[in-house]
């Protein structure tokens, strides 16, 4: 535990326990051949990122397997995932838990020929009937129930040169609402180690692994860069954010009013 391998995703969940797990929380590629030149690292392609190329099936096989009962998976995509996503999931004894939107608030760099996306959505998905979600505390208020999303894109603070890295915060909010202190949380395809850097800032375990070597390293580095994790004091002190965790509905609603 607390380990970044190189591995891939499903041979990495092959060396884990039946059910040992408490969350898996992944963004996988999301076959489009994506690359970014924003970053840090430019230009460099994400591994696997063509259709086809994610094994899916054996994916949620070992993420059934391995997850504790009422346990939840939650995996990042886009909108022309989901139909292989759903299928191989529920192929796998997996039933539908709920829909997670990331609302970034901004287009991006996208294709110009069509309107701009603004969000991102997570997929997850439970073995047997999901478990009663944690209570939050959010700005210093505990909060019974949270709302499933998170606003706000990733900061140039924090980027630390993944192209497609997520916002620690929005990862903290599931992982906060999913599991307890010393619970086992994995990422099988962890990229520049934002899960587990989320984990650790919450006392939880991870396990976590990536294709990509040069990634493995980086999220490395990341997890022992103490002036990089100054910025998530409010984190370690498991307090969330309310203007990033789904309360802008009324002030969204009356800005398309106005518009």
């Amino acid at each position: 535990m607390n380990t970044i391998h190189s591995l891939d995703a499903v041979a990495f969940l092959k060396n884990k326990n039946s059910s040992s797990v408490d969350l898996i929380l992944t963004d996988p590629p999301y076959e489009i051949n994506y690359k970014d030149g924003i970053a840090r690292n430019p230009l460099k392609a994400i591994q696997n990122d063509t259709i086809g190329s994610v094994d899916w099936e054996g994916f949620f096989i070992e993420a059934s397997r391995v997850l504790k009962d009422r346990k939840v998976v939650y995996v990042h995509c886009r909108i022309e995932m989901i139909t292989r996503i759903f299928n191989a999931a529920q192929s796998a004894g997996l039933k539908y838990a709920h829909d997670f939107v990331w609302l970034k608030g901004d287009m991006g760099y996208g294709n110009l020929n069509v309107m701009g996306t603004t969000h991102e959505m997570i997929i997850a998905f439970s073995k047997g009937n999901a478990e009663k979600s944690r209570q939050l505390n959010v700005d210093g208020v505990i909060k019974k129930r949270t709302p499933a999303v998170y606003y706000g894109k990733l900061s140039t603070k924090e980027n630390y040169g993944h192209p497609t890295q997520k916002p620690i915060e929005l990862l903290a909010y599931i992982i906060l609402n999913r599991t307890d202190k010393s619970d086992l949380v994995v990422d099988p395809f962890s990229g520049s180690g934002s899960t587990a850097l989320a984990a650790s800032l919450l006392s939880r375990n991870f396990s976590c692994s990536d294709i990509d070597e040069e990634f493995v390293k980086l999220a490395q580095e990341r997890l022992i860069d103490d002036e990089h994790k100054k910025i998530y004091t409010h984190i370690s002190n498991e307090v969330l954010t309310k203007n990033l965790i789904g309360y802008k509905f009324q002030t969204a609603k009356q800005s398309l009013v106005s518009f």
